[in-house]
């Protein structure tokens, strides 16, 4: 098996996900491709998806099929949701798809495909309990996650195809239709024993309508980073937002920046979900997985189900695979940037929450070399910034970014300045601090030899002496090294001898 393709036949589009599996536990993302067929849509009066639903699906899922084949030992996984679910013709509609395309469709129970949200979240953020909330087009899944197992799950059976049609979301609705609506989800959620009385400060929204509640957020506050996985809103920011939707038209939605014009008919029934669950249990925040069914099902093979135990460790050693990057040279920089990091503590005074920084821009220090040697660490910035790095949050993303980029020189790019307004002055102070350190451990590692195992710190008045601990003769390295004494110098105030 060197590809997976993960097809999802859901209620509102029908979604390939083809990756390469580049190492037992790497992969790489080849493409994503999405059509809207909306088969929620596509039900005659006797529960029956009807036939021109069936062939826009057979159509798409014979375009998904053929690309799949064009890459060698391709493994297709597809999948179906809610409206193949519950549709009257389901072994016709089954049928057709084997005879037509060749692919075998697993119809996931609404238990199975909460679970693969849960395990495609818990695998990509580091929470341990929260709530997760997955609206589809015609059905909506939540599970309960207690450090990071899953306690309780239910699939309901509406979502914002649904909600929108029983009740007439399509333009600006009134009061009456809004009360309705209101009262509908609050019942529902109110019917769930497990929900009751819990307590829970975080919410996971997964899905294509809750992530146009980020983009709308990022638009309205001309967020610097581009991935919206793991972005955080505050509870009344979602709010916000209902109340600005829900008084347009579709027209009018369709000009909301951040809103996608596909999503505008159908938004305003999701988001008033998510406000109203939020509302109820009293929910601090809502944290965005751009991870859902189709990532589970992907992880989920990798695995074998098991549990990712170290997500940032899996994403970075991910990263190194796919850019052929020396792993043992950026481990050994990791190595030593941490001793010095921590035998340095009485001078910098940072704390241990910067390890993920630490971890990240020493690890991944060299990955822009995969673009070009000359400036290579203008490319890992970029890369840091861009790339699937779960784990983080996205300060730690900015300052591991620029934390890689200043390993080689004293200056800060330019483009630093649009980041700033998730930063604080420590945290550039910790930048320039964690640069320099992995400066140091790099050029004690020049030689890829990984020969000095370990460094030892002594401080005196004026200076800082680091001893290194080697297998061989380390001349050359000791030299590389003592060559940053003039910005140790400027940035941390004492002298520097490398011995």
């Amino acid at each position: 098996m060197k590809h997976i393709g993960v097809i999802d036949i859901g209620s509102n589009s029908v979604r390939l996900l083809l990756t390469e599996i580049t190492d037992k536990h790497s992969f790489k993302i080849i493409t994503e491709l999405k059509e809207y067929v909306r088969l929620g849509e596509g039900f005659d009066n006797n529960g029956k998806l009807k036939e021109e639903k069936i062939q826009e699906t057979i159509k798409v899922l014979k375009l998904y099929k053929n690309f799949c084949d064009a890459f060698p030992e391709t493994m297709i996984i597809t999948t179906a949701t809610e409206a193949v679910r519950k549709t009257k013709n389901q072994s016709y509609l089954i049928g057709r798809i084997k005879s037509e395309t060749g692919l075998d469709v697993e119809i996931l129970s609404g238990e199975k495909e909460a679970y693969y949200d849960y395990f495609a979240s818990i695998n990509t953020l580091n929470v341990k309990n929260a709530l997760i909330l997955d609206i589809g087009g015609a059905s909506t899944e939540i599970i309960l996650v207690n450090n990071r197992n899953l306690k309780e799950c239910i699939s309901l059976p509406f979502g914002a195809i649904t909600l929108t049609r029983k009740f007439n979301l399509q333009d600006s609705i009134s009061s009456a239709e809004e009360k309705n609506l209101k009262s509908f989800l609050f019942d529902s959620f109110s019917s769930i024993t497990w929900l009751k009385d819990l307590k829970i400060d975080t919410l996971i929204g997964i899905g294509g309508s809750i992530r146009n509640i980020a983009k709308i957020s990022k638009k309205r506050t001309n967020y610097p980073l581009n991935l919206i996985h793991n972005y955080t809103l505050d509870s009344n920011e979602v709010l916000d937002i209902y109340n600005e939707v829900k008084s347009k038209s579709t027209e009018q939605r369709k000009k909301i920046k951040g809103l996608s014009k596909d999503r505008a008919d159908i938004f305003v029934g999701a988001v008033c979900a998510v406000n109203t669950l939020i509302n109820m249990l009293k929910i601090k925040h809502l944290i965005i997985s751009r991870n859902g069914l189709r990532e589970g099902v992907l992880l989920g093979t990798l695995f074998n189900k098991e549990k990712v135990e170290d997500i940032l460790g899996f994403s970075i050693n991910n990263i190194l695979a796919n850019n052929n990057i020396n792993p043992k040279h950026s481990s050994h920089v990791y190595k030593l940037t941490l001793a010095l990091f921590n035998e340095l503590k009485p001078l910098h005074r940072l704390d241990d929450y910067l390890i993920n920084v630490i971890r990240t821009s020493s690890m991944l220090h060299d990955i822009g070399n995969n673009i070009s040697y000359y400036y290579h660490h203008k490319h890992s910035t970029y890369i840091i910034l861009n790339s699937i790095i779960y784990g983080l949050t996205p300060r730690e993303r900015v300052m591991s970014a620029f934390a890689a980029s200043y390993h080689r020189s004293d200056n800060i790019p330019a483009d630093f300045d649009k980041y700033k307004s998730l930063l604080d002055k420590v945290d550039i102070f910790s930048i320039k601090v964690i640069g320099l350190l992995i400066r140091i451990a790099e050029n004690l590692d020049k030689d890829l030899s990984n020969s000095i195992m370990d460094v030892k710190c002594t401080m005196q008045d004026d200076m800082v002496i680091i001893k290194t601990v080697s297998n061989a003769h380390s001349d050359f390295l000791v030299n590389q090294a003592q060559a940053v004494s003039d910005s140790f110098k400027e940035l941390l105030g004492k002298k520097l001898y490398v011995v």
